[in-house]
Order: C-alpha cells, then sequence, then structure tokens
C-alpha cells in the first residue's frame, strides 16, 4: 500500500477511534457524573439523575452476567412487617404490566439467575440478574413500573392477599407473609438474631422485626401501608446499582423515562443510630416450648474504622475466636461448653460481634457467663499465633478467589455498595477488600485490644412457651365476606395477563464447556479448561465394593474425611468429601473427593496427608466428631423441612436414591446407637476401610493447560507404581419403606411433598413443561395466592425426579387435596400463551439445573457426573429442544398421568396437627 494511503488508513482509523470513545464515556443528558473509580479491570461509575436525585451505580467489566438492582432506605417502624409487605405486594401489578401474579410470570417468561426481593431492617433490595441480553430491559421495565407505578395504591386486594386475610367459612387465617413469619419466627437463629438486635437498640428502629410479628400483622391498615409506601419510595431515596457488559448509555435513557417525572423530594432518611448500651445485662424471651437457654456477649465496634481495618477486625475473630484450634475455643470446651458460635451483624453503621453461647440449663447460666468473662479475660494475654492468622488469611484468599466466579457476583458487589450509601462507608469496599485480603501476611495486633475495650452488653436469652395468635373472630367475620370476594374477582381478572415476547431462539445453549476425556489403565480423566486463578481435581472413587452393614462407617470417614483436611497447616486447599451414586438394578456409588485451591498443588499429596491425618486421630477426637455430625443432622433436620421431607420420601425409593438415604437419618440413628452405648469399635473399622484409588475412578480435572498437563503426570506415574484393580462389587438389598412419612414437629404451619421416581423411565423435556405449568397455572395462584401457603411449586429433576411441594402451607389437607385436584382441573382449559411460557421457565430452570449457565467449574462439574453415569454431554442439550417443542397434547398426556405418579409416589408431611390417623402403611418422626 502507497505512504500516502496509508497515512489516510491511519488518520481514518484515528477518527473512528476518538468517536467511539466519546460514544461510550457519554453519557445521556439527564445524568452527571459525581465519581469514577478504577479498580483493577474493571471501572465503577457513578451518576446522579438530576431531575429526581436519583443515585445510580454502574459497575463496568465483560462479564455477561448482568444484574440489576434497586435498593430503598426503608427503616422498620413496628412489628407489623409493613415493609416486607411493601415488597411483596409491589409485584402484584403496575401500570404497564398489570398482572396480579406478575413476579412468578415475569420469573417463568425471562430466563435469570437470580430474581427476588429482600426487606431488612433498613432496607428493601430488589435485584436480578440475566446472561441474556434480550431478558435485561424488559426486567428493569417491569422492576422500575412496579416500584414506581403499582397497582396496590388503585386496589386494597393484593394488600390483603399478601399480609393477612381470614375466611368467615373455613376459619382459616391466611396471608403469604403472615405464613411466611409463623414459619420464619420459629427458627432458633433467628431469634436469636433478633434478641441480639432487640437488646443492643432498643428503642430504635433496628428493634423492631422487618419481616413482621404474626401477633402484629393483622393490626397494619391498607391506609398505613399506603402511607409507608409513600414515605420511601421517592428516587432520592434510592439507588440503583447496574453490572456487567451493558450499553449503558441505552439502559440509562430507560431508567430516565422512568424517573423523569417525578420531583425532586428535599427529605432525607439517615437509619443510622447508635446502639443502646446503657444497660450492660438484659434479660430476654424467646417462643420456644423446652429447650435450652441462650447466653450471649455482644462487642459494639463504635470506633470508625477503614474498610480495611474492619477486615482486619474479622480476620482477628476468625483466628481467635471462631478458628476450633484458637485458645478460646479449646479453653471453653475444656470447661464444658461445647455450643459457641460467633455472630457478626454487619449491615449496620456500627457493627458487632456476638459470641453465642447455646443450649444451656437455665440453672447453669451464671457459672457459664463466669467461665466466659474469665476466658475471654485470659485472652487479652495470650501469645500471637502467627500460623493460625495465615491459615485465616489464606482461607479468605481462596473464598475471595471463589466469589469472582459467581454468577450473580453483581449482586454480591450491589449489596455492598448499598450498604456503603445507607451506613456511610467506601463504596468500593468489596475491591479495596479483595486487594487488602491478596496483600498482607499478619493481622495487626490492635484488633484485639479494639475489640475487648469495645462497649459491650450481655443477654440471658431464656425460652417461653410459644405465644398462640389469637384474634378476634366476631370482629374478623364481619370485616372478611366482602373483602375476600373482592380479592377473589380481582385475582381471577388480573392473573397471568400477556407480558412482552421473547424469542425462544436467543435463549438456547448451543455447546457445553469444552472438555477432554483420556483413559489409561482403567482411569478416566475428564478434563475441563479454565484459566481462572482456581484449580480444582476431583476423585469418584468407587465404594461398591463396601459391604451394606460397613455403610454408616463409609458415610461417616467421608464426613470425618472432610473435617480432617480443614485443619491442615499451613493451609493450602478446601476439601470436600461426599457420596454419589447413580443407577437402579446395579448401584455404582462413588466417595467424591474434591480439592479446590488457587495455587498449584499435587491433589494426590493432599488426599494422601489427608487419608493419614485421619488415621492418627485419637478416640476423643472422633468421639467429638460423631457428637458434632449429630448436632449439624438434628439442626438441619429440625430447620430445613422441605430438605428433610424430600430425605425422608428417598426411604420409599428404590436404586441409588434409597442407597443415598442410608447416610440421612438411618446414619444419625446409627451414630446416636454408637455413641449411647460408647462403643468405640466404630473408629477401628473407619480407619480399617479399604478405600484404594483403583480401576474404575473417574478423576475430574478443572484449571489451566499448565495445571492439568501436571496433574495427569503426576495421576499417572502414581498409577503406574500402585495400579490396583477395581475391588469386586457386592450386592445390596435396603428394606422398602412405607410411602408416607409425617414428621410431627411443634409448628404453626405445615410443609408437604409429594415424590415420584420414574427410575429407569427418565425425565423428558415434556416433564419440565408440564412442571412448569403446573407451578405457574395452579400452585402459585391457588395454593399460594388464595390459599395462603408461602410457596408451592413443581420440579423435574434430571436424570429422573418428579416432585411438588408447599412451604409454610396454612392447612396441610387442603393442599393435598388441591394437589390431587390440580391435573384434572388444568387440563379442562389448556392455555396456550400459558404453554409458551411454561416452555421458558422450563427451559430456564432446566439450563440452571444442568449447569449449562453459570460459573466454569459448575460446568465442569456437569461435564464430570455425565461421563460419570455414561452418559455424552452433548446430548442432554437436545432436551432443550424437546422443551421447545412440546405440544398441547403432549402436556395433557403427562398432566393425565400425574395422578397416578402422585398417588404412587412418596408423600412426606410436617405438621403440628396430633390429629392425623395413623395407617399401616406410615413412617412417623418425632421431634426430639
Amino acid at each position: 500500500m502507497p505512504k500516502k494511503n496509508t497515512r489516510r488508513m491511519l488518520y481514518v482509523i484515528l477518527i473512528i477511534y476518538l468517536f467511539s470513545t466519546i460514544l461510550v464515556s457519554a453519557k445521556p443528558s439527564a445524568f452527571i457524573v459525581t465519581n469514577e473509580i478504577v479498580c483493577g479491570e474493571e471501572t465503577l461509575h457513578e451518576y446522579k439523575h438530576v431531575s429526581s436525585g436519583l443515585s445510580v451505580v454502574w459497575i463496568e467489566n465483560k462479564d455477561p452476567n448482568k444484574s440489576f438492582t434497586l435498593g430503598v432506605k426503608t427503616p422498620t417502624t413496628d412489628n407489623t412487617g409493613v415493609n416486607h409487605i411493601i415488597e411483596h405486594t409491589i409485584f402484584t401489578g403496575s401500570k404497564k404490566y398489570p398482572s396480579s401474579t406478575l413476579f412468578f410470570d415475569a420469573s417463568s417468561k425471562y430466563p435469570n439467575l437470580f430474581m427476588n426481593a429482600m426487606t431488612s431492617s433498613d432496607m428493601t433490595v430488589f435485584p436480578f440478574a440475566t446472561s441474556h441480553n434480550a431478558c435485561f430491559d424488559t426486567l428493569m421495565s417491569i422492576y422500575l413500573d412496579s416500584i414506581l407505578n403499582p397497582n396496590m395504591t388503585l386496589d386494597a386486594s393484593s394488600f390483603y392477599e399478601e399480609s393477612f386475610h381470614y375466611n368467615p367459612t373455613t376459619k382459616q387465617y391466611g396471608g403469604v407473609v403472615y405464613n411466611e413469619m409463623k414459619g420464619a419466627n420459629n427458627d432458633k437463629n433467628r431469634q436469636v438474631f433478633r434478641a441480639i438486635r432487640g437488646g443492643l437498640y432498643e428503642g430504635t428502629h433496628y428493634a423492631n422485626d422487618s419481616g413482621g410479628d404474626p401477633s402484629f400483622i393483622p393490626d397494619l391498615s391498607y391506609e398505613q401501608f399506603i402511607e409507608t409506601y409513600k414515605g420511601f419510595y421517592y428516587p432520592s431515596n434510592m439507588m440503583i446499582v447496574l453490572y456487567g457488559d451493558l450499553p449503558i448509555n441505552h439502559v440509562l435513557e430507560l431508567i430516565d423515562e422512568a424517573f423523569k417525572d417525578i420531583p425532586l423530594s428535599d427529605k432525607q432518611i439517615d437509619v443510622n443510630v447508635k446502639p443502646i448500651l446503657e444497660q450492660q445485662e438484659k434479660t430476654l424471651y424467646f417462643n420456644q416450648n423446652g429447650g435450652g437457654s441462650y447466653l450471649i456477649k455482644s462487642f459494639v465496634i463504635e470506633k470508625d474504622l477503614t474498610s480495611d481495618e474492619m477486615l482486619d477486625m474479622d480476620l482477628w475473630v476468625s483466628a481467635y475466636l471462631v478458628d476450633e484450634n484458637s485458645y478460646f475455643m479449646k479453653e471453653l470446651k475444656r470447661q464444658g461448653i461445647p455450643h459457641v458460635q460467633v455472630i457478626k451483624d454487619s449491615y449496620v453503621k456500627y457493627p458487632s460481634y456476638s459470641i453465642v453461647v447455646g443450649e444451656i440449663e437455665k440453672s447453669k447460666i451464671e457459672s457459664t457467663k463466669a467461665i466466659l468473662e474469665c476466658v475471654l479475660k485470659e485472652l487479652e494475654s495470650q501469645t500471637i499465633d502467627i500460623e493460625t492468622e495465615r491459615n485465616i488469611i489464606a482461607k479468605n484468599q481462596l473464598v475471595a478467589c471463589s466469589e469472582e466466579l459467581s454468577s450473580t457476583r453483581g449482586i454480591e458487589i450491589a449489596q455492598s455498595y448499598l450498604d456503603a450509601w445507607a451506613h456511610d462507608k467506601s463504596g468500593d469496599y468489596y475491591f479495596t477488600d479483595k486487594a487488602h485480603i491478596n496483600r498482607i501476611n499478619q493481622v495487626p495486633e490492635s484488633c484485639r485490644e479494639i475489640l475487648l475495650n469495645s462497649p459491650s452488653m450481655t443477654i440471658k436469652l431464656l425460652p417461653k412457651k410459644a405465644d398462640v395468635i389469637q384474634q378476634d373472630q366476631g370482629r374478623l367475620e364481619g370485616e372478611w365476606s366482602e373483602r375476600l370476594e373482592k380479592m377473589a374477582v380481582w385475582q381471577k381478572e388480573t392473573k397471568h395477563l400477556p407480558l412482552p415476547d421473547i424469542n425462544f431462539k436467543d435463549l438456547m445453549v448451543h455447546k457445553t464447556v469444552p472438555y477432554q476425556i483420556k483413559e489409561k489403565d482403567g482411569i478416566k480423566y475428564v478434563m475441563t479448561k479454565n484459566d481462572g486463578p482456581l484449580k480444582c481435581t476431583s476423585f469418584y472413587i468407587p465404594t461398591g465394593h463396601i459391604k451394606q452393614e460397613d455403610l454408616p462407617n463409609l458415610f461417616l470417614y467421608g464426613q470425618f474425611l472432610k473435617k480432617v483436611s480443614a485443619e491442615k497447616t499451613p493451609f493450602e486447599t478446601i476439601m470436600n468429601a461426599e457420596i454419589v451414586a447413580s443407577g437402579n438394578e446395579g448401584i455404582e456409588p462413588y466417595l467424591k473427593i474434591t480439592i479446590l485451591s488457587n495455587k498449584n498443588f499435587d491433589p494426590l499429596v493432599t488426599y494422601e496427608e489427608a487419608r493419614q491425618k485421619l488415621l492418627s486421630k485419637d478416640n476423643e477426637w472422633f468421639d467429638e466428631q460423631l457428637q458434632n455430625f449429630m448436632g449439624q443432622f438434628k439442626d438441619n433436620f429440625t430447620q430445613d423441612m422441605l430438605g428433610t421431607l424430600k430425605w425422608l420420601n428417598a426411604s420409599g425409593q428404590k436404586g441409588y436414591k434409597r442407597y443415598l438415604f442410608e447416610q440421612h437419618y438411618p446414619l444419625y440413628t446409627y451414630a446416636r446407637k454408637i455413641r449411647t452405648s460408647k462403643d468405640i469399635t466404630y473408629i477401628d473399622k473407619i480407619k480399617q476401610l479399604n478405600l484404594p484409588l483403583s480401576e474404575g475412578m473417574l478423576i475430574g480435572i478443572q484449571g489451566d493447560q499448565a495445571f492439568q498437563k501436571a496433574t495427569l503426570a503426576h495421576v499417572q506415574e502414581y498409577f503406574k507404581e500402585h495400579k490396583i484393580a477395581r475391588p469386586e462389587q457386592v450386592t445390596y438389598d435396603f428394606t422398602q419403606y412405607a410411602s408416607i412419612n409425617v414428621y410431627y414437629k411443634d409448628t404453626p404451619v405445615d410443609y408437604v411433598v409429594f415424590s415420584y421416581d420414574k427410575e429407569e423411565d427418565l425425565i423428558e423435556g415434556s416433564d419440565y413443561v408440564m412442571a412448569s405449568y403446573m407451578t405457574n397455572q395452579y400452585l402459585r395462584p391457588v395454593l399460594r395466592a388464595e390459599h395462603g401457603a408461602y410457596g408451592s411449586s413443581m420440579f423435574a429433576k434430571y436424570p429422573s425426579s418428579l416432585i411438588v411441594y408447599t412451604y409454610r402451607d396454612p392447612n396441610f389437607l387442603e393442599s393435598i387435596k388441591g394437589i390431587q385436584s390440580a391435573p384434572g382441573i388444568l387440563r379442562e382449559n389448556l392455555n396456550k400463551e400459558a404453554l409458551e411460557v411454561a416452555k421458558l421457565d422450563a427451559l430456564a430452570e432446566y439450563q440452571r439445573q444442568m449447569n449449562l449457565v453459570g460459573n466454569a467449574f459448575e460446568k465442569g462439574s456437569f461435564i464430570e457426573s455425565c461421563i460419570l453415569r455414561g452418559i455424552k454431554p452433548e446430548s442432554l442439550l437436545k432436551i432443550q429442544r424437546e422443551i421447545l417443542d412440546t405440544s398441547q397434547k403432549d402436556l395433557d398426556e403427562k398432566l393425565s398421568l400425574l395422578p397416578y405418579l402422585l398417588g404412587n409416589g412418596q408423600l412426606g408431611i410436617c405438621t403440628g396437627n396430633k390429629q392425623i390417623q395413623a395407617q399401616k402403611q406410615m413412617n412417623i418422626y418425632r421431634e426430639k
């Protein structure tokens, strides 16, 4: 090319570059730039909407997982849960989108990574995240119109649906939030946190229950509800945080369109108050029929610390108060205080750290208090533990790397920005914390003095008999007949109104993450490339040779191996151990060992070191871990009701699901038996377990090319010297339990789980569509909105599960009847438009479930699980097409079979109702 033409071309390129730079950095005139911060490869842009006073932040980067988060300062003025009820009711229809089922319609139609709303003591947050450009604008429009122009200000029906209502005919109390909080207020951890807030902030808005106390929710009037909404929901009391690879000018123009006609308000809301620490000791009570008391020692950080100093404080607390090997924890256990946790309350102006001692007999509170005070005093003179500090720092460095991979990272950053906005902190502390944790190697000694010399309060939290919620039924019957009639008409006329369409083709995932399979000496290697800072190796060790009577010891081996690996110093890796299985006729179980690190490591050395460390442990250590396992199991069993019922239902299933049930309730009963009888022979049995790295293994390697190459070389060299044939498989013959499981628990709300296992008849695309259709057209609008359950859904789960549940339900019997009748009701009037929405919902659910969207490690795990089952990962992409090709005829056929599936599967019920008629084929569990 001649020089003259070359110069001309360079000039044209320069002009194009300058012009594009101007376009990128330009902004709509409705906004001014108030700040700009460069954080590595990301830039934080802060804007102010001139006419309304709205604050907007954009975290600019190349992440395709975009997010939107709007926060509103909403201090909790009383215990009626008004801000929580506003959060719910906002999404029951707006000016542009009048559907009363708007939130669920939008969630179903527009595939998302996260979509929700949350209320805390001083803020309400409305976030969503999606990887689909086609969905972002529409979801943002729905959120903004719902928040700024909700139909709840025009019609009280949505308020009564979501808050509280009474049916004079059935004598039943309802309301989505009412039933949600009846269940939530039974949670011990929540009650402990509420006690901390109530003790430290007595008389301020932080002492009130932001979720709502069921005793006070019915006191909230519609007029108070609207007045509260208008008092908080205006632009200068809001902040929007945008995240990801966005066309920012276009997005800002859409925001301007929503806010431009709202005038600027000079009203300022300051949520920050100081803790009230005039009393050094308080006695409070929590609803609990039986159970132990709690002793709480809270330290409030009133000193104005930088974000770096606050992170240092967190590290010090982790090293010297939380770590099991710290002097503090060891000394408390030595003196007979084993149940201790530390709770940080961080989303406030003045953070607090609370040491919580649980399950204490009332008569021992004073002696426990004396021991705690003495150990804290001794802590003042303890020497610095450099090794523990460095381990804690290394763990936090690894956690920081892991957080960078989150598909909802934008929402997590938005939460920190909103916290800073409300509580006068530095807005970029998410990023400065990451930088700080990666450059320090020791915790400043000043942290000890700051914490232990901070103002403190001791709270004695004592159990009392649970409050019985009573209402004046005579008054209620007179008020509610007309309201319910209007609410029913409103629900019928406004549910599932149309939303803007979206192109199916834009949502398909057409390929899996790239992977390689190598096979040598009977070992399969599955390698997925990941150029990020984290590396991961997974060993799938065959355990089908372990005899049935030895399975409890195998399961405990996995639990204890995970525990002993966490004690390793210096800290380098996180090791997890879990039992996975596949197959129905011939069960193929594995012990999956996953090792994660932000450093290069030899997984064989890491695994072998953990094994040898476990073999060296004494009987006292094993007994302590057994006790910890039992405590954790009991907590999960009594708190995670849906999870518990799903596990119990597996007892009546076959194949690998029945095998996996053995590590749930049967393992707990085994642990309780050997501990009660003081039988220690299980320890030798665990140590003698034969779990060789053998033929038949699958090894997953995720990381950059250099790590993959090095790990492959290490492992293949090992097997060259230690080739072991796969042990011979044994046959399992488990007792199949009855199909009905009833868990009697002291709970004011009920839970129901129907489970059906299709066994060898694998889940199809039309099963996912049926589950979405059933959820959107019946379970949510009828059981949730009309019946009052906090949640109700159906989902299909590959390879063979169908599950229907209700959550925090006012009456399980009514819900069971409704679920059983739903297929027939839906078949009478199949709706073509509703079917199209169900397809979109099913497609998004399938993609999330199979890790087709998400971070690189989740996608790699999906590849490994497919190969383990003998499935080609690419073959599962076709189920997306099956979903989109589902016809009304296909849906009708699936719904026609559903009553049979429900009747021949398993049913789990958790209730406080003791009047269930016992059947011969029924498993009964009770809270103990």
